[in-house]
């Protein structure tokens, strides 16, 4: 029986090599090459989202999504991130393209449905941020879609988990940033204003300098 051909966006015209071997086809997918040329591409049913930005498929493949980086489960955005995921590929096929396999034995990939890539549709909620690199313009896409999601404060860089002032509890102002070695700011800190409270990296909010150093936090140098 002949397969029936099946639309893809235009954005998976990037090549045959859409999925790397030792991946087996759950069914057949149609593809045009940037030459015109029809290609059978592989689909998987995904069936089970672990996080923001990993899933398994059928063939118990685990797949990180390239260039994104979704917050843990437990933090701000996280439970968020992995419903998006959910709705976007649970139970659907996906086709990808592997761009290499990383420590943890997960297939790195670019990843499609027939109407959406999901890399750029997942940093575009921000449900997820850009990090490291895709090669070419579609690593230039992936950035520029963090960078809308961060203008238009959408998910993770909405004031719920990116916040300059604790609005729920303006008495505990001392900010715990996790990007530096696990450092707090007082409101007397020089660089205090300039500093975010990103939730979903693990950042917090303290009420005393006693908390915050309990926590494993400490002082900058150039606030003492």
């Amino acid at each position: 029986m002949k397969k029936k051909k099946s639309r893809v966006p235009n954005k998976l015209r990037i090549g045959a090599g859409i999925a790397a071997a030792g991946v087996a086809a759950a069914s057949l997918l149609w593809m045009t090459s940037g030459k015109g040329k029809a290609l059978q591409v592989p689909a998987y049913e995904v069936t089970r989202v672990i996080d923001g930005d990993t899933f398994v498929t059928k063939e118990d493949q685990h797949i990180r999504v390239a260039s994104t980086e979704a917050p843990e489960l437990d933090m701000c955005g996280g439970t968020e991130a992995k419903v998006a995921l959910e709705k976007l590929i649970l139970g659907k096929p996906v086709y990808m393209k592997i761009l290499y396999r990383d420590p943890y034995d997960r297939l790195v990939s670019l990843v499609y449905s027939e109407k959406t890539f999901i890399n750029a549709a997942m940093l575009a909620g921000g449900y997820s941020y850009y990090a490291r690199s895709s090669p070419g313009e579609i690593g230039e896409e992936l950035k520029d879609a963090t960078e809308k999601a961060r203008e238009g404060k959408k998910g993770i860089f909405s004031a719920s988990c990116t916040q300059m002032k604790n609005a729920e509890k303006p008495s505990c102002n001392i900010k715990g940033n996790t990007r530096n070695g696990d450092i707090y700011y007082v409101p007397t800190c020089g660089v205090y204003d300039n500093v975010e409270v990103q939730l979903y990296l693990g950042d917090q909010w303290f009420c005393s300098e006693k908390e915050a150093i309990k926590a494993g936090f400490r002082r900058p140098v150039q606030c003492k």
